[in-house]
Formats: C-alpha cells, sequence, structure tokens
C-alpha cells in the first residue's frame, strides 16, 4: 500500500502519539520514550530479517514480537512518574490496535 511506509521519525512520533495521549511528558521523558521506540523498533526489524532469512515460523515470531512490545512498553511506563500518567499509560495500551487486521 502506497503512502502507509513512514520513516522511522514518523513510527515513533505515532506511537508516543498513542501511547502517552492525555500524559505530558517532560523533554526528558519525551527524548527518554524516543529511545526506548526507536531501540524497540530496530530489534523487532532485526527480528523480522532473521525469521525472513531462516524460513521463518509465523506463530513464534508473532509471540516474539508480543514481548518485545511488552518490554518496550514496560521500560515506557518506567520512565513516567505519577500513579495517575501510569494508569492512563496502561489504559492506552489496552486501547492500542492489536496486529494487522484483514488480508493483504
Amino acid at each position: 500500500m502506497g503512502g502507509m511506509q513512514m520513516s522511522p521519525e514518523q513510527r515513533i512520533a505515532r506511537q508516543k502519539e498513542m501511547l502517552f495521549q492525555g500524559i505530558t511528558l517532560s523533554a526528558a521523558q519525551s527524548a527518554k520514550a524516543d529511545t526506548v521506540i526507536m531501540a524497540g523498533m530496530q530489534k523487532q526489524m532485526e527480528s523480522m530479517q532473521a525469521m525472513r532469512s531462516g524460513g521463518g515460523d509465523m506463530a513464534g515470531m508473532r509471540e516474539q514480537m508480543q514481548k518485545m512490545n511488552e518490554e518496550r512498553n514496560a521500560a515506557l511506563k518506567a520512565i513516567l512518574t505519577s500513579d495517575a500518567d501510569k494508569a492512563k499509560f496502561d489504559e492506552n495500551v489496552k486501547n492500542m490496535p492489536q496486529g494487522r487486521r484483514g488480508g493483504r
């Protein structure tokens, strides 16, 4: 699908927008979030490439991606200081779309 490809910066901004909706981040928190999200994206890309070159097990890959997302979310939540922000973050995570919908 043309036009749906986002740059890494756009993907980071989109993830931050969804995960931190209703939460005000300080400049330091925002910078840490960028670093965590970028590192997570890098790990996922490396795993996808390894899976593709190795023939890949999609069920195992999906499980691995889920685990990476949980680790990323835990690291992002740790950036937050107030319990209210952490609760809002959990709510935002719950409301995020899970995986890709539909066929290709």
